[in-house]
């Protein structure tokens, strides 16, 4: 079993949601939290159901600077990085004839671009001390496509091989690379995209407590896993299908009818 006692741990996106469970039960294990995210008031409420003081700090994950300055604060306070938890992400659902070149920029920015970002200035860190882990929350989009979120899914993807590549390079650092690869989850986010025009794949299964995924990256660290898939049975799926590319365009429109019957459901439950 990994002893998280006295560990640093820096969570993006911890201001709700899966953040704040992380964050909830990274705390009960006795870390030392950094809890970063552009939402400051979100921070202080994540913070105020925890038994240690958290460091907080208001941070863009698009901005470089911004991000340096995250790991220079946390290692000023801690003198060390041992786990990074890239949490934070957007989405911005719609078919691609209707995106914006905002939300594009942003959707890629944010999910791929800040995890590049934070897991960079974090490396720099872990490299010379020759350990460390970094944990990303990616998303089943980024297996298999997810209509009315072409955007979203590139993002998603590109996550998988950047982090698959980057396991590979850091390993000869002994610095480990998970990426977890949630179902919908029961979040904000989630009623977002209910409201917004959300895929109908989105809601073909029931949507996920956010400590189930909270159970699958503590497991990512403590068995050293590339990838996990939260619940197994749909990565499983999401795996077998996308070996034959020409059953996805067959299988999607009818996915897409079942899915949009059980969003009409979720929306009538909120």
């Amino acid at each position: 079993m990994y002893d998280f006692s006295n560990k640093t741990i820096i969570i993006t996106g911890a201001s709700g949601g899966i953040g704040s469970a992380l964050a909830r039960a990274l705390d009960a294990r006795g870390a030392n939290l950094v809890l970063a995210d552009i939402n400051f008031d979100g921070l202080t409420s994540s913070a105020s159901d925890l038994i240690s003081k958290p460091l907080l700090i208001k941070c863009d994950i698009t901005n470089r600077v911004e991000v340096k300055g995250l790991v220079e604060s946390a290692m000023s306070q801690f003198s060390g990085i041992d786990i990074l938890i890239n949490n934070a992400g957007i989405i911005r659902p719609a078919l691609f004839e209707h995106c914006s070149y905002e939300n594009i920029d942003a959707q890629m920015n944010v999910n791929f671009m800040g995890a590049v970002n934070c897991s960079k200035e974090v490396a720099t860190v872990m490299i010379p001390m020759k350990r460390g882990h970094i944990v990303t929350l990616s998303s089943l989009a980024g297996i298999v496509p997810e209509t009315y979120s072409s955007i979203y899914t590139a993002s998603k993807f590109a996550l998988r091989g950047f982090f698959l590549t980057l396991g590979i390079e850091l390993r000869k650092h002994n610095i480990n690379v998970s990426t977890i690869f949630p179902d919908s989850v029961n979040t904000p986010m989630l009623k977002y995209e209910a409201a917004h025009g959300g895929s109908p794949l989105t809601f073909l299964g029931n949507a996920q407590n956010p400590d189930k995924i909270v159970q699958a990256v503590i497991r990512a660290i403590e068995k050293n896993r590339p990838e996990i898939y939260v619940p197994i049975s749909t990565g499983i799926f999401s795996k077998i299908v996308m070996c034959w590319p020409w059953l996805v365009t067959k299988l999607w429109p009818l996915l897409e009818k079942m899915g949009e019957k059980n969003k009409k459901t979720y929306q009538a439950r909120k």
